[in-house]
């Protein structure tokens, strides 16, 4: 009889669970939707954006906070599948990036090498659909800034369906899935549901068609492999993942104490170390074979000159000026040394320190579009000990298309351009952090303040 009860409560558990995925599809797709009628009546702006992405977050915070996560099922994996088949052919919004992936993988296709290659070289073209997808490259007087892996996959999409845009994202599934498996290996479910249906990443990579989800899953991946204790293997796909985006250079230091803990061996240092590498000059090599350039030339001019959305940059330019584009990473490098240090970062799981290390980086960047912060999602979803101020951060960067252009001030785009954001949006984004990081601290450190606060006094 209780067998016959419990068996009962459960079906009615995962039936509510099931009205629950459904539902919370519904809301995803309707506000993917309207962006998508906005967006194609050319009304969209950057405020009406941020209302249905708070009414995103909502909804994701809703299954996180009614623990609707513990319980995914194959509808709730089969649900996000389809929001991300529906976005596949969707358009992207606020972004043209698109248009320099679809045209680099031509020009591989034409040259062997996108490499040192300008848009503007190709103005005056006839055919129509280059002639269409070159109106929508921005800067077209730079050199492609990706790394080779990302132009491999141009490539290898132009190759199977020229010119589509759909394609470009569909493959994207295949990275996407297999680290939505990898995390549900390494974190369990509710961390594969809290990836799987996360409204940035499914925005960010299924809508806008950023490709970083390929660099993002080998540099996760590399860390799974390290924790197994498969490094040459670790360090090769590390490799590659630098040769998508070199975010994951910042890692290295963590991925190598793996390493030391477990082989204290200086013999076979150097040839374990070499697969890194051999990862990145083998994503080179086919490009090399036509043209003696790469993407370091355009990806130093455009870190040298490039400003977007900068949070703690500006408090550094403010201080030393231009100065400062040449050691804005310092504080991530400090980081790092300091949780080398078992004395001082002992209490620090490390995922802490991956997202401790990845704040401050993005935080003190020039740069920082929304979906560069994806690099570090994967690192957040461990259950216990999370830096949860880069969960804040990952979602506050969505404020970042509030630029004058998205929000329709053509007066200050003529004056400060295009990509510029009001002054006063930068300043509260970037001074919020502060109590944040003060909460953060009080709450992961509880006993070190009230000791602290226990010490006598020299003057009394």
């Amino acid at each position: 009889m209780g067998f016959e009860r419990n068996k009962e409560r459960s079906s009615q558990i995962l039936n509510r669970g099931n009205l629950i995925w459904i539902l919370a599809s519904f809301v995803y797709l309707c506000i993917f939707l309207f962006w998508e009628m906005k967006n194609q009546g050319r009304s969209l702006t950057g405020s009406i954006y941020i209302f249905g992405f708070c009414g995103l977050s909502i909804v994701y915070g809703f299954l996180f906070l009614s623990k609707t996560f513990e319980t995914p099922g194959r509808l709730s994996f089969a649900l996000g599948l389809l929001i991300r088949i529906v976005l596949i052919f969707s358009t992207p919004i606020f972004e043209d990036d698109w248009a320099r992936y679809l045209w680099d993988g031509w020009i591989s296709f034409e040259k062997g090498s996108p490499y040192g290659i300008t848009p503007e070289s190709f103005f005056g073209e006839l055919d129509p659909t280059r002639t269409e997808i070159l109106s929508r490259i921005n800067h077209p007087d730079w050199p492609t800034i990706y790394g080779p892996v990302l132009e491999i996959y141009f490539y290898l999409v132009h190759i199977l369906f020229p010119w589509k845009l759909w394609a470009l994202k569909l493959f994207l599934l295949v990275p996407d899935i297999l680290l939505f498996f990898l995390i549900r290996t390494k974190y369990g479910t509710r961390a594969s549901s809290l990836y799987f249906w996360n409204p940035i990443l499914i925005k960010e990579i299924f809508l806008n068609s950023h490709p970083d989800i390929i660099g993002i899953f080998l540099l996760f991946y590399s860390f799974y492999l390290a924790e197994k204790s498969r490094f040459r293997l670790g360090f090769f796909i590390w490799g590659l993942s630098i040769a998508v985006k070199g975010f994951g250079v910042f890692l290295f230091p963590f991925i190598f104490k793996l390493y030391w803990d477990k082989i204290r061996n200086w013999k076979r240092i150097g040839i374990d170390i070499t697969f890194s590498i051999l990862g990145i000059i083998l994503a080179y090599f086919p490009f090399l074979l036509f043209s003696k350039e790469t993407d370091f030339t355009a990806l130093s001019r455009f870190i040298g000159s490039f400003t977007f959305f900068p949070l703690g940059y500006n408090i550094l330019h403010d201080l030393f000026g231009e100065f400062s584009r040449t050691f804005w990473a310092l504080p991530a490098i400090l980081s790092i040394l300091f949780f080398l240090n078992k004395r001082y970062s002992s209490d620090l799981e490390e995922e802490e320190r991956i997202g401790i290390t990845f704040f401050l980086f993005f935080y003190f960047s020039p740069v920082v579009n929304a979906w560069y912060l994806l690099w570090m999602f994967p690192f957040l979803l461990k259950e216990s000990k999370v830096f949860w101020p880069s969960w804040v951060f990952l979602f506050l960067g969505q404020l970042s298309y509030l630029n004058y252009a998205n929000l329709g001030d053509w007066k200050s785009v003529l004056e400060k351009g295009y990509y510029a954001h009001p002054n006063w949006l930068l300043i509260l984004i970037g001074l919020l952090f502060l109590p944040i990081l003060l909460v953060w601290y009080r709450v992961r450190f509880p006993s070190k303040i009230s000791n602290s606060l226990e010490k006598p006094s020299l003057l009394g």
